[in-house]
């Protein structure tokens, strides 16, 4: 776009959502990528255009474009997917399998996420977290771990996953730090002791998960999750809109540095 204007934005964005129109869940997972690999590029680029506030809520207030961001977003949503479950078979696969992790073009995000983690929540290398929606690449826990000595649980609902990320931890030789089970936010709270209960960006529904927690955890107990702050990237994530309980209070706010793109906030269960 060469003219940052509300309507540019708007046209992109339409543009986008045209391209992706008939794309299905099948053709994502199963097609190759070239098909529509471009158009998530586009996307991408479009979403770090930095805007400010007022834009942002007028594009958010336009119904059809809502609609049209709804869907972008969740295609978005099961490439990113897709992405991490062929990383992580070639991971397993790999006679040198933390070699081709560093080859994952997100790896230095998720490092440097964990330098976020480690630091909002002042954790010690003798801590244990949870978190929650590890998905098929737990690599939020492989980088706490190898960074930072930290041990962790993963939680995921869907046991393909589950499988999948416990032989991918057990190929890069984590399988006594890392714990990946079956299970959701109401699993919560398990028996072992953790410090920090991480939410991740896919667990969802975000106020049911949040209004569980509020009953389930202990006061002083932490918890962190993930949103979108900055340039247009916050439209692409509506689950960022949530307010936490009040049975929370919120005790710090990490703001991203290149490459990350989330701010991490942390919060506190009270009395």
């Amino acid at each position: 776009m060469k003219e940052i204007t509300l309507e540019s934005i708007k046209a992109e964005f339409l543009h986008i959502h045209a391209l992706l129109g008939d794309l299905t869940d099948d053709e994502i997972n199963n097609e190759p990528d070239h098909v529509y690999r471009s158009h998530f590029e586009r996307l991408n680029r479009l979403a770090a255009v930095h805007v400010e506030d007022e834009i942002a809520e007028r594009l958010l207030s336009d119904p059809a474009l809502r609609a049209a961001i709804r869907r972008i977003s969740r295609l978005k949503g099961i490439n990113g997917l897709r992405l991490e479950i062929k990383c992580a078979e070639s991971i397993i696969a790999d006679p040198d399998p933390w070699a081709r992790l560093e080859q994952f073009v997100y790896y230095p995000n998720y490092v440097e996420l964990a330098r976020m983690e480690f630091s909002g929540a002042k954790l010690n290398p003798q801590d244990r977290v949870v978190f929650l929606g590890s998905g098929p690449l737990p690599l939020s826990l492989i980088c706490l771990y190898r960074e930072y000595g930290i041990e962790s649980t993963g939680l995921e609902h869907a046991p393909e996953y589950v499988e999948l990320s416990g032989k991918l931890v057990k190929a890069l030789g984590l399988d006594g730090h890392i714990r990946i089970v079956h299970g959701n936010h109401f699993s919560l709270p398990l028996k072992e002791r953790c410090r920090l209960v991480m939410v991740g960006a896919d667990a969802l529904p975000k106020e049911e998960i949040f209004a569980h927690l509020a009953k389930a955890l202990s006061p002083g107990q932490m918890i962190s999750y993930r949103i979108y702050e900055k340039g247009l990237r916050r439209l692409l994530d509506d689950q960022s809109l949530f307010c936490l309980p009040p049975e929370f209070s919120e005790c710090a706010r990490i703001r991203p540095q290149p490459p990350v793109n989330n701010t991490s906030v942390f919060a506190i269960r009270v009395d």
